[in-house]
């Protein structure tokens, strides 16, 4: 490791451990009944002892084996920037836990709850914070020329050329590409020598100092050969290798790479990666589900009596249709038609009025009277509050097939919704709700390839206009 990038490592861990010690100061300070607001100041009056110094500072190097643990002081120049947040709220969790573990062990004053909860948010907000502030410092000193690492491209053909282009051309990375070894001509040689190609990498590296070579290459028998000569010859000398895995031409997914006992697993979904934004979501569903099973408990009921002494039946209806990664469940509504719906719908399928997979049609004579008015307004859909709590739907996305539908879906990337899981509301409810399969999957596909947060808490906002005006529902 080079004299420079190891006293930007010494800042950056200096700076991670400033930020703990500042968090358990305020966290402390804050949760007192002693602690003033009028005169804040009284948060740096800490009564220091032998015994917690040494409890402090064995804490401390507990967060910095954690963090080191994780990787977060390894290179994030080519990661988004989701991955630290998400590293660093594991190592938060890690480093807190044992805290509200610790309380009722031992005789600790300022070990509350409260203070459990405070310092949790405080040292992961402060360590977002801090590193995103020191990585923009960062981005700005290699667009400057500073801070570069000094880079080798290994590849065959146009693709090598362009990928080292968008390398170059990316100025907060901080890369200088300083040569491009094309081997395609080697590529073509019935025995492809890896020697020679390594001699040729071998040769740069001598002439100029190297912090990375990259790789480009497919990873067919000839690659496959070189890729590990390359591997075996650099990491002995202390020079980082990056495969670029040429593996296939990803049009909608995504690529992350882990490791497994020492080995790289490359891992390719067309899902929203798993993120912190994942997991935010999920608390989302949660609570809301709670609090609007509470607060429409009268309301169910009324329902389910009017459902009960309108036609014979139980009031809520369970269908299995296909969820998350084509996983099947019972989905719960209320139920809006006759008993004996599903063996009459053979009869009703040259009457269907939505085109492709799915099945509508607006006079549908199996719909009861209640039935139409829970449609109408989309109240039959508030049993599915409870597939929400229970992890198999989310508010928030594709509306979930039956298994009739799914079975009737002949284009293979229309399958690519169970990508995610099924929602009570979705992308094109709020948009135009009429029963054409390829708008459906149109918005599925938009749904899924932009989503974030936000775009949930648009679509929740949107949904109620789109159900007060009743449009397309029948």
């Amino acid at each position: 490791m080079h004299a420079r990038r190891r006293h930007l490592l010494t800042l950056l861990k200096a700076f991670d451990l400033l930020v703990v010690v500042a968090s358990i100061l305020l966290s402390a300070a804050v949760t007192s009944p002693e602690f003033s607001r009028e005169d804040w100041l009284s948060i740096f009056e800490v009564r220091l002892s032998l015994a917690n110094f040494v409890g402090v500072s064995l804490y401390l190097v507990a967060w910095h084996v954690a963090l080191t643990t994780r990787g977060l002081y390894n290179s994030y120049r080519l990661s988004h920037p989701s991955r630290e947040v998400t590293d660093l709220a594991f190592v938060t969790m890690l480093c807190v836990t044992p805290l509200a573990a610790l309380r009722p062990l031992v005789d600790i004053d300022v070990l509350t709850p409260g203070f459990v909860y405070v310092f949790a948010a405080a040292s992961f907000v402060g360590l977002c914070i801090e590193r995103r502030l020191l990585r923009g410092m960062a981005h700005r000193a290699r667009a400057m020329g500073r801070n570069l690492r000094d880079v080798v491209f290994v590849g065959s053909g146009q693709q090598t050329l362009e990928t080292a282009a968008e390398l170059a051309r990316r100025d907060s990375l901080g890369y200088h590409v300083v040569e491009v070894v094309d081997i395609e001509k080697d590529l073509q040689e019935p025995n492809p020598t890896a020697h020679r190609v390594v001699a040729k990498l071998q040769a740069i590296v001598d002439r100029h100092p190297i912090d990375e070579v990259f790789v480009a290459l497919d990873f067919d028998g000839g690659s496959q050969s070189i890729i590990r000569e390359i591997i075996s010859t650099f990491e002995v000398q202390g020079v980082t290798v990056r495969v670029i895995a040429n593996l296939a031409v990803l049009e909608w997914a995504w690529s992350s790479v882990d490791t497994l006992s020492g080995h790289p697993v490359i891992t390719i979904a067309s899902g929203p990666s798993e993120s912190v934004g994942m997991v935010v979501k999920r608390v989302v569903d949660i609570v809301i589900s709670v609090v609007a099973l509470v607060v429409f408990a009268p309301l169910m009921a009324l329902i389910a009596l009017a459902i009960r002494r309108d036609s014979p039946g139980p009031a809520i209806f369970r269908q299995e249709r296909v969820g998350l990664n084509r996983r099947r469940f019972r989905a719960l509504k209320f139920r809006t038609m006759v008993v004996d719906a599903e063996e009459l719908l053979p009869r009703l399928e040259k009457m269907n009025e939505a085109s492709g997979a799915v099945f509508k049609i607006r006079e549908d004579p199996r719909v009861t009277r209640v039935g139409r008015i829970l449609r109408r307004t989309s109240l039959d859909e508030l049993p599915q509050l409870w597939n929400v709590l229970t992890g198999d739907m989310s508010i928030v996305g594709p509306r979930p097939l039956p298994v009739r539908d799914v079975d009737r879906i002949e284009a293979r990337w229309h399958r690519r919704r169970f990508a995610v899981k099924p929602g009570i509301t979705c992308l094109w409810q709020v948009r135009s709700r009429r029963p054409n399969f390829d708008d459906i999957i149109r918005a599925d596909m938009e749904y899924i390839d932009n989503w974030s947060l936000a775009l949930d808490f648009k679509i929740m906002l949107l949904t109620v206009p789109a159900v007060l005006s009743g449009d397309g529902a029948h």
